[in-house]
């Protein structure tokens, strides 16, 4: 039963996925570029040090093509910029593939979720800034389909559970964040 509600949970990010490319093919849609490029490299580490671990791969590897997949959109919308924050979040990417080189795949898993809940610090400021250039049912979808995953864990253990409670904070807060839909008033 929890191989399935895993899977089913993988299918939920990719529709709420879906829901974000569609979204970010609307002219006032933006998102972060370094995040989701990041992301989708971090998700790769998570995805194949569960696979590893034998632990719940299903999420990660669904975040892993789909983030790459937004990253692609993005440069095709010529939505990309990399400031000194995306280069200290590349960073994080170069520290988990060290600390999974030096550590193992268990110091892998740890780390690469915590990197990514890092790099969500990007996405994170541009939607608190401009929440109205994020989907919000998008993120609604992630959040739905991350605690969901939480509740497929076979048990509560670093593999099964760790990367899904990482990425419902951030997509928890993401969609806070895009739920405030005022643009400012300008002097």
């Amino acid at each position: 039963m929890q191989d399935y509600l895993q899977q089913f949970a993988s299918l939920i990010s990719v529709i709420a996925y879906i829901f974000l490319i569609i979204g970010i093919l609307k002219p006032n849609m933006e998102q972060s570029f370094a995040a989701f490029l990041l992301w989708g490299m971090l998700d790769t580490i998570a995805m194949i040090t569960s696979i590893i671990e034998h632990g719940n791969f299903w999420l990660p590897l669904s975040n892993s093509v789909g983030a790459t997949i937004v990253a692609v959109v993005l440069v095709a919308k010529k939505q990309v910029v990399w400031t000194l924050v995306e280069t200290l979040t590349a960073a994080l990417v170069i520290i988990c593939l060290i600390i999974w080189a030096v550590a193992g795949e268990m110091a892998g898993l740890i780390a690469s979720s915590l990197a990514v809940l890092i790099a969500s610090v990007p996405q994170m400021v541009d939607t608190y800034k401009k929440p109205w250039a994020t989907p919000t049912s998008a993120y609604a979808i992630f959040l739905f389909a991350d605690a969901l995953s939480i509740f497929a864990a076979k048990a509560w253990i670093v593999e099964e559970a760790f990367y899904a409670v990482i990425g419902t904070i951030l997509s928890l807060v993401i969609l806070v964040f895009s739920m405030k839909k005022y643009q400012p008033i300008r002097a």
